[in-house]
């Protein structure tokens, strides 16, 4: 069948759990089918089939998406198949008819609160940091840019709920990648296959492999090095790609009909192939144990739930413990190296933590306001990388089991622990009789990695909860934000206020904050997103009891200066950057607006020299 544009906006969602659909984006080599300036039979055919843009592949399965490699057409590849969402990106190599479309990320990756994962070799993320420098300096940018998380391979991992094996190829002297998922293989750029990797391509229902051209090329397979390798691996289909110009789509495959490989035809763009995943049929749309609250990120409820939904594939977890209230630099240390082990091992990056906080329960008279929600939590999780949170509810049942139950029971049975990571003063069981060292011994017994995470020194202090908490409630968030790596948040809903801003000096917006911490009674500069917005405004905060107006009930009242009219969402986030003054009495509603007016100055000279501060660090 021809390609043409229907064949790419074919709807994906009718795939059936158990299959996975690949979409052939691209099938040429690195010049394209049309060469330029090429008069040849095929450049000029009039067959869709041998119109060829350069090499590249999308795996979809219940609505998500990964793609293999990004070429210079991607974005032509991407507008005609019809892509509006990327989960991940998978990487053979970094030359550049496979790379050089990765700025075209940009719109995919930019609106996504996590950084868009993309997987490949050390080889090719040494290439592509050099080639996109300007994408990973991690200097401060007036545009965009792709935001992307590189996840060296070091053996399998799951992508789309299927296992996705690296398969080792020689390019020449590069060492690049094909992929296994389910019954299917990708195999594109490369001249040798090692024997060991033989061991991984058996038992294919689809292959699809490099075969260039007829005639020998010192870094690509000719068509007959590609049929030999197609008798060695026994696929029940295999396809030819990364073609080049001297292969003209109909005369070849009937030329392979007459050879007798009936099973073998060459790609074409557009082509779609269902392919069956080792998988279970369990997803997590089925999956009663999933609440689905956060793209990219699988909350449960239980441990139960978490083995329930991974166990089936097989995978375990690289665990994270904590409160991670704020989630501070600390906390961020933590998740990272979970995370980072995670992506190498295959296992779940998970964060077990508890709703209400231990201390809610435990001694509830003494215990501290809570820097976060729990909603901002998960959000965080989710933005540093983290793949699944368990936030069990903490009861006094729970507070009984021993160290050796918690462990037995929540960590081996349930999470599937391979590594445990934990602070340095980490305890846990009844009476918090566990500490890293017993943990160390059971880990030991049930063979999983313990690893302590010191604590984060950061301008001079100690990063903690407790510490950030001390300096929020001095007002001190300029401070508080430096230890949590972002500006203090409240988020909440706005309400309806007495009016008097409005009447005698600027109008404000007033939240009912979530958070349990406020900042001190203080005048801040702030910036304010609003409910519906992705761009956040300059503001003015004031926390306080408005005593010029006697007023004696504290509140949180905000004033925008990019405000141009009425506002209309129903919440709003306070971003905390610096503390202005105190709240203090004024002698009448003159002037207290006198004072505002500075107020609003101080801060657009503030906003100004960061934006000047930036510029230069761009400059640079």
């Amino acid at each position: 069948m021809p390609a043409n544009t229907s064949q790419f906006n074919r709807s994906r969602d009718v795939l059936h759990t158990n299959t996975l659909q690949l979409t052939v984006l691209g099938s040429g080599t690195s010049m394209g089918v049309p060469t330029i300036g090429c008069r040849c039979p095929v450049c000029t055919s009039g067959d869709p089939r041998d119109n060829r843009m350069r090499t590249s592949v999308l795996l979809s399965r219940n609505g998500q998406n990964v793609l293999i490699d990004t070429t210079p057409d991607f974005r032509t590849q991407a507008l005609r198949a019809g892509i509006e969402q990327i989960e991940a990106v998978l990487l053979t190599h970094a030359h550049a008819d496979h790379v050089m479309g990765f700025d075209d990320l940009r719109p995919l990756s930019v609106g996504r609160k996590q950084p868009m994962p993309v997987y490949g070799n050390k080889q090719a993320f040494e290439i592509l940091r050099r080639a996109f420098s300007y994408a990973f300096d991690g200097r401060p940018k007036l545009s965009t840019v792709p935001s992307v998380a590189l996840r060296e391979i070091d053996g399998p991992f799951e992508l789309l709920g299927v296992k996705i094996t690296p398969i080792p190829l020689e390019h020449g002297e590069m060492e690049v990648l094909g992929f296994r998922f389910g019954r299917g293989a990708y195999l594109t750029d490369f001249n040798a296959l090692p024997e060991s990797s033989l061991a991984l391509l058996q038992d294919l229902d689809e292959l699809i492999v490099d075969a260039l051209r007829d005639t020998p090329h010192p870094m690509h397979q000719t068509v007959a090095q590609a049929l030999a390798l197609v008798e060695k691996i026994k696929p029940k289909r295999a396809w030819f790609t990364h073609i080049a110009h001297d292969l003209g789509h109909a005369a070849t495959n009937e030329r392979l009909r007459k050879q007798g490989y009936s099973n073998v035809e060459l790609v074409y763009d557009g082509l779609q192939l269902e392919i069956a995943t080792d998988a279970p049929a369990a997803t997590r749309e089925r999956s009663e144990f999933v609440a689905a609250r956060l793209d990219g990120l699988a909350v449960f409820t239980s441990a139960e739930a978490w083995r329930e939904y991974y166990a089936p594939g097989g995978r375990g977890s690289v665990l994270a413990i904590g409160n991670f209230d704020g989630i501070h630099l600390g906390h961020q240390a933590i998740l990272k190296e979970a995370t980072d082990r995670a992506a190498k091992s295959g296992a779940v990056a998970t964060a077990l933590t508890f709703e209400p906080a231990p201390w809610k329960v435990l001694r509830p008279e003494t215990a501290p306001k809570r820097l976060s929600t729990n909603e901002q939590r998960l959000e965080w999780f989710r933005v540093v990388g983290v793949e699944a949170a368990v936030v069990m509810p903490f009861t006094l049942e729970l507070s009984k089991l021993s160290p050796l139950e918690f462990v037995e029971t929540i960590q081996v049975e349930q999470l599937r622990v391979r590594a445990v990571l934990v602070g340095e003063n980490f305890r846990f069981g009844h009476k918090q009789a566990g500490d890293t060292q017993l943990l160390r011994e059971l880990g030991k017994t049930h063979e999983f990695e313990v690893i302590t995470i010191p604590p984060v020194v950061a301008h001079g202090e100690v990063v903690s909860s407790t510490v950030i908490r001390r300096e929020i409630a001095d007002g001190e968030v300029t401070q508080a934000g430096r230890l949590l790596g972002r500006p203090f948040v409240l988020t909440g809903t706005i309400v309806k206020g007495t009016g008097t801003g409005s009447k005698f000096t600027f109008p404000t917006l007033n939240l009912h904050a979530e958070q349990e911490l406020l900042p001190a009674t203080s005048v801040y500069i702030t910036r304010t997103l609003l409910d519906g917005e992705t761009q956040s405004r300059r503001s003015v905060t004031n926390i306080g009891i408005r005593p010029t107006f006697n007023g004696h009930t504290l509140t949180v009242e905000t004033h925008l200066l990019d405000s141009s009219g009425p506002i209309s969402p129903k919440r709003m986030e306070l971003r905390f950057w610096k503390r202005l003054r105190s709240e203090r009495k004024f002698s009448g509603p003159e002037e207290l607006r006198a004072q505002i007016a500075k107020d609003i100055a101080s801060a657009n000279r503030f906003f100004t020299l960061l934006r000047k501060f930036r510029i230069l660090m761009l400059s640079d």
